[in-house]
């Protein structure tokens, strides 16, 4: 005996979605993104202060010159006697004379303007000559100063400014300046991230808003509802080509659907009286041969009816097609070979003619037969006793032409359609033959169309890409 099974338990709660949203996703990027900048221009900073800091600092002192050199003081003869700067540059030299002083040197090597009372030349042993352009470390009171000479004219007398700056002096200021840069970049760096991020989630959401909106709309439509289309204009530029390519879907889908719903309709009506005379004739049993042999030519009829529309409906998907090299030649031959019989009794003569250089095309061999079967067939229905129906083939595609009445010109754009029939028609067929034809040539990419052949009768001519 069977043990008994325990009863099921509990189903795994469904996990919950831990993706992360488009929105923050942006907003992270926006907030990496710059604070991977901010430490990047840090980091170059940080390197340029160390592999030039002494072409910084030579800058630096270069632009103090120019102060020093406006501020010239000048006696009766135009000769430099003094140095007269504004309260604001006067303060580095005042406040830190020991870190940063200045000498001006006439053209004879005597000071002749100095930061304070020493009047020594801050470049001893060089000749004035030679100390224009100068700059370098040297060595004052035992301290290391980085000293640059610069030579100006004044009324047509030269004078050399020499400026020196030590290391302490850019300590002391370092010491002075980056604690509040550096609390400045951080607060305004965290802030600007901050802003950032909010600025890219309320872009974001300002995207997503019309997405959100075809999303609702999208869900609109169904099975009764396939004339809903998705909202262009709203959409962003980026966007609008998705949703324009979406409402063409949906609009061959629509279109699709309603052709679908008129070959249901179509396919009933066309059943729905063999059906019903087989079904009559069955209940009145088979008194007479001929009511027998109708029977089955209505038994024949909806095969050939229930045949073509499950070719129909394998035609319609192109993925299914098994495409491979066929050569057109073969299988025409062997569509004549199938139809001899048919076209014995019709006293109907089939011919087949051919080019010299062989042609291979890439097609379904199987959906390739049912075309030509069926354009040869209709030719033969068509066809008076004692004429032929002749297949021409050619490298860029095929006719079948028959000696019949033809087709009147104004009926030749609607041979395709599915279970049309030529008014007064009164051979058998369910007008599915040529739709048959047309589907075939359209999932290969193939066209063919309806004319009239040397004789008067009809033509049909098939198109292929090579």
């Amino acid at each position: 005996m069977a043990e008994p099974r325990p009863p099921p338990g509990p189903e795994p709660a469904a996990r919950p979605d831990r993706t992360m949203s488009l929105a923050m996703r942006l907003a992270l990027g926006f907030a990496l993104a710059f604070a991977s900048t901010a430490l990047l221009v840090v980091g170059v900073q940080a390197l340029l202060a160390e592999r030039f800091g002494h072409v910084v600092t030579r800058m630096s002192m270069e632009g103090q010159t120019e102060d020093i050199f406006d501020g010239f003081v000048l006696n009766a003869e135009r000769q430099v006697v003094g140095v007269a700067l504004e309260p604001g540059d006067a303060v580095g030299f005042d406040d830190f004379f020991a870190n940063l002083k200045y000498r001006v040197l006439d053209g004879s090597g005597t000071v002749v303007a100095s930061s304070e009372a020493d009047r020594r030349s801050l470049l001893p042993g060089r000749d004035i000559g030679e100390q224009a352009g100068f700059f370098g470390v040297v060595p004052i009171d035992g301290r290391d100063f980085f000293v640059g000479a610069w030579l100006r004219e004044v009324h047509g007398r030269p004078y050399v400014l020499q400026l020196a700056r030590s290391d302490r002096f850019e300590l002391l200021a370092r010491e002075a300046v980056t604690p509040a840069i550096t609390d400045t970049v951080v607060l305004l760096g965290s802030l600007s991230a901050v802003i950032f991020a909010l600025a890219g989630a309320l872009a974001v959401r300002s995207v997503l808003r019309p997405i959100r909106s075809a999303e609702e709309a999208a869900r609109s439509v169904g099975g009764r509802n396939l004339a809903a289309r998705l909202p262009e204009q709203a959409m962003p530029a980026e966007i609008r080509p998705l949703v324009h390519a979406f409402n063409g879907v949906l609009q061959r889908l629509e279109r699709s659907f309603q052709e679908q719903e008129r070959f249901i309709a179509n396919a009933a009506h066309e059943l729905k009286t063999p059906l019903a005379l087989a079904r009559a004739r069955v209940e009145a049993g088979f008194g007479e041969a001929a009511s027998r042999d109708r029977l089955l030519q209505d038994l024949d009829t909806m095969g050939r009816q229930v045949q073509q529309l499950l070719q129909l409906a394998q035609v319609a998907d192109v993925q299914a097609m098994r495409r491979t090299v066929v050569r057109p030649a073969d299988v025409a031959r062997e569509v004549l070979d199938h139809l001899a019989f048919k076209a014995n009794r019709s006293d109907v003569t089939l011919q087949l003619e051919e080019p010299e250089a062989l042609v291979e095309i890439e097609a379904d061999a199987g959906a390739l037969f049912a075309l030509l079967k069926n354009l040869v067939e209709n030719a033969i229905d068509f066809s008076p006793a004692g004429s032929a129906v002749k297949v021409t083939l050619c490298d860029t595609g095929l006719c079948v032409d028959d000696q019949g009445p033809g087709v009147p010109p104004e009926q030749k754009a609607r041979v395709f359609e599915r279970f049309w029939r030529a008014p007064g028609q009164t051979r058998p067929g369910s007008g599915l033959g040529l739709a048959l034809v047309h589907e075939i040539a359209v999932a290969h990419g193939w066209t063919v169309a309806c004319g009239e052949s040397g004789s008067g009768g009809a033509s049909f001519s098939l198109r292929w890409r090579r």
